[in-house]
């Protein structure tokens, strides 16, 4: 990297450290980037823990829709011993909790759901992974955050409660893509009052914290989170959109199919971002996880494993640990229809 370059991308940073007007990490590309053995960050001021987190793979679909099999998939205990014999250490289970509770306090979790919650979390463990427990799709709290908030606290409350004698394996994770009505300043008391909730009866297990607008790095690297040596913060990467979510039916907008990527540029625009969310994570001094990035499956199986693949390539560069979206659904690496991986999605993730 040119001296040039490197200032204006640490002045990007600080700019958006002060409050002013942060550029877009999705909007013009650089055309200037460099490798990561160029790129030199500030040094620490404070000292970073190491993330437990390195190859995670979300188990997408399943616990976060009403019911579980509603999008065509339950979670199998030989998923679990699948992913962990072809290398990933961590599951992220992504959980609808507000589909399963009651909806005046004391908020109170089904049981029944809880059950299965706990049994698909066992099973992770005794198959030598990790597991990651969020809360996914709490539309409400982020369209009325006053009504709402009371009861996410509420869920983390019966959450830390039920896993606190659990292994140290199981990781908390605050609230999936926080949007739309939860502002900076909310999404900031959020993550400070549950992180306090959690820690009353677990210390010592790690939470991971997230930013705005929709999870994305945009979104966190304007966020003020609270040092805990045990937490870590996380951003999501689907980036170009029009790339990743190319004929999803489900998407904001219509994404027509026909997009490739691949040029110099876009390749350049990916390693911009991640040394952005680098120098972030030094600069607050918090390790930085990739919580969740993927390619629709009506994508060709070429195209889809090259982006992959430099994504997965370039978080590592910047010793940023990454959970692909995600197992078997619709941006999934494995086919249940085949019952095998899709073309070209292990290499992508777990080679060279």
């Amino acid at each position: 990297m040119t001296r040039t370059i490197w200032l204006v991308l640490c002045g990007i940073l600080i700019a958006a450290a002060m409050g002013l007007t942060f550029m877009s990490l999705s909007g013009p590309r650089s055309d200037a980037m460099p490798a990561r053995q160029e790129t030199q960050l500030r040094p620490r001021t404070i000292e970073i823990s190491t993330s437990p987190i390195q190859q995670c793979v979300n188990l997408g679909g399943a616990l976060e829709a009403d019911n579980e099999g509603d999008w065509g998939y339950v979670i199998r205990e030989r998923d679990l011993h699948m992913i962990r014999e072809l290398g990933f250490d961590t599951v992220r289970i992504p959980v609808k909790w507000s589909a399963h509770a009651k909806s005046r306090a004391p908020y109170e979790i089904d049981q029944l759901f809880f059950r299965r919650v706990d049994t698909v979390a066992a099973q992770a463990l005794a198959a030598g992974l990790q597991v990651i427990i969020d809360v996914h799709h709490y539309e409400e709290v982020n369209e009325n955050p006053d009504r709402h908030l009371p009861r996410l606290y509420a869920f983390w409350e019966q959450i830390a409660e039920r896993y606190a004698s659990w292994l140290d394996g199981l990781y908390f994770e605050v609230l999936n893509e926080p949007h739309t009505n939860l502002t900076l300043r909310r999404i900031e008391q959020m993550n400070r009052d549950i992180l306090s909730i959690i820690r009353e009866t677990n210390p010592n297990r790690w939470v991971i914290l997230g930013g705005g607008q929709w999870g994305n790095l945009e979104g966190l690297v304007t966020t003020n989170p609270p040092h805990d040596p045990r937490a870590m913060v996380t951003f999501h990467y689907y980036s170009p959109f029009e790339f990743t979510h190319q004929g999803a039916p489900w998407a904001y907008e219509p994404m027509p199919l026909g997009r490739t990527w691949g040029s110099q540029a876009e390749r350049e625009e990916v390693i911009s971002h991640f040394a952005a969310a680098a120098e972030y994570g030094q600069r607050i001094g918090m390790p930085v996880f990739l919580g969740e990035f993927g390619v629709y499956e009506e994508v060709p199986d070429a195209d889809r494993a090259n982006w992959t693949r430099h994504i997965r390539r370039t978080a590592e560069q910047y010793g940023i640990g990454w959970c692909y979206w995600d197992w078997a659904t619709s941006l999934g690496m494995y086919s249940l229809e085949n019952e095998q991986l899709r073309p070209g999605m292990g290499a992508a993730l777990l080679g060279d």
